[in-house]
């Protein structure tokens, strides 16, 4: 990961206090955070601007993270985990939408951070190997 690039990270819940905890350890890490309450805003910010990873809750009103989720799977490769203490309500839904990790709450901040980690060290990858797929043809 390029350690001088900021990446900007979607944050989507409905409670503040995750969305507070959220962005302070991942701009702790050197990203930059943007916030929304529900699916349905988190949506109309990422028509707004690019995101390197979405991080949204499941469980929220106003569109849910399943609306988040698969109205960004058409149009975006953006790497995406999705949390919440729901996840067996939500399993056949999770199937449908590609590239997804998910995150059962209560989450060891460690572990999101180093899924955040992971999530954008690969989708990095595969920017490079896009680029060199493209040089060479």
């Amino acid at each position: 990961m390029n350690a001088k690039r900021k990446h900007h990270i979607l944050v989507v819940d409905n409670d503040p206090l995750v969305v507070a905890m959220l962005t302070a350890r991942l701009e702790g890490m050197g990203h930059v955070c943007h916030a929304a309450a529900s699916g349905n805003d988190g949506l109309a910010l990422f028509d707004e601007r690019s995101f390197d990873l979405v991080i949204s809750d499941l469980n929220m009103p106003n569109g849910d993270g399943l609306v988040l989720a698969s109205g960004i799977r058409r149009r975006s490769r953006v790497p995406l985990i999705l949390v919440s203490g729901f996840k067996d309500a939500y399993r056949r839904w999770l199937r449908d939408i590609a590239d997804v990790t998910f995150v059962h709450k209560p989450f060891d901040s460690r572990e999101l951070t180093g899924l955040v980690q992971d999530a954008l060290l690969r989708a990095e990858a595969g920017e490079i190997r896009a680029r060199q797929h493209d040089e060479r043809h």
